[in-house]
């Protein structure tokens, strides 16, 4: 499904490969970025083995996968992919609300967990905060599961305007989003976060989403926290 030899392609492209074995939504991703200017998807494969040959080929900006494909995962050719093509940002799609599955994605280097439910505008929209240096997830994750959030607050004794915040950290939002989607000033954010993260034992953003979501520990002097892949997120100041 490459682009032909010869047909020209806008100069600064951001190109993007697939890797899903769904033929329709090779279809439906390619619609998708066809209405986002400046991303071109130039390859698709549907299994696990055939994409690692592309991303070493085309060593792609954007690497859009399923959680699943075939019997191998998601998570696994993540791994490759950063090994193979460090630059690349990759990006989950799932087809059901899993936080043990986001997690697994996280700790192999994705930037985001999506899941295909969401409007086609929505996922555009997180694709380009992720190709922006986001971490994305899906405001939806675990929240099908109603104990998870209830666990994390009870775990670290946060208030119910902190887990509200959490939730919104964990949706992708930035401060300002996150005092408009809860009707507060972003300063009360700001205060907020600083608490979840001493709560927490959280030295930044990305480090309490790995605690809610289960794939670090808490920070404790003198031990070194665990890293959590992706770019330096904004602080809360």
């Amino acid at each position: 499904m490459a682009r032909p030899a010869g047909a020209a392609r806008p100069a600064g492209t951001i190109r993007a490969v697939l890797a899903d074995d769904a033929p329709l939504m090779h279809m439906a991703v390619r619609s998708m970025l066809a209405a986002m200017p400046g991303y071109s998807l130039v390859a698709a494969a549907t299994t696990v083995a055939a994409a690692e040959q592309l991303i070493r080929r085309v060593r792609p900006a954007l690497l859009i996968c399923e959680a699943h494909i075939g019997a191998h995962s998601g998570a696994e050719l993540c791994r490759r992919a950063r090994f193979v093509s460090p630059a690349t940002t990759v990006v989950l799609l799932a087809s059901r609300d899993d936080p043990q599955l986001a997690r697994t994605a996280l700790a192999a280097g994705a930037r985001g967990y999506l899941l295909k439910s969401s409007p086609p505008d929505v996922l555009a929209a997180r694709l380009a905060q992720a190709m922006a240096g986001e971490q994305v997830l899906d405001e939806r994750l675990g929240r099908s599961q109603p104990d998870a959030g209830a666990n994390v607050a009870d775990q670290y004794g946060l208030s119910r305007r902190e887990r509200e915040v959490l939730g919104e950290l964990l949706a992708g939002l930035h401060n300002r989003a996150i005092a408009q989607r809860l009707c507060i000033a972003e300063d009360t954010v700001k205060s907020h976060m600083k608490s979840i993260f001493r709560k927490m034992g959280a030295h930044d953003r990305a480090h309490a989403v790995a605690l809610a979501l289960g794939s670090a520990r808490p920070e404790v002097p003198g031990v070194p926290a665990m890293a959590v892949p992706g770019p330096r997120p904004e602080p809360a100041r």
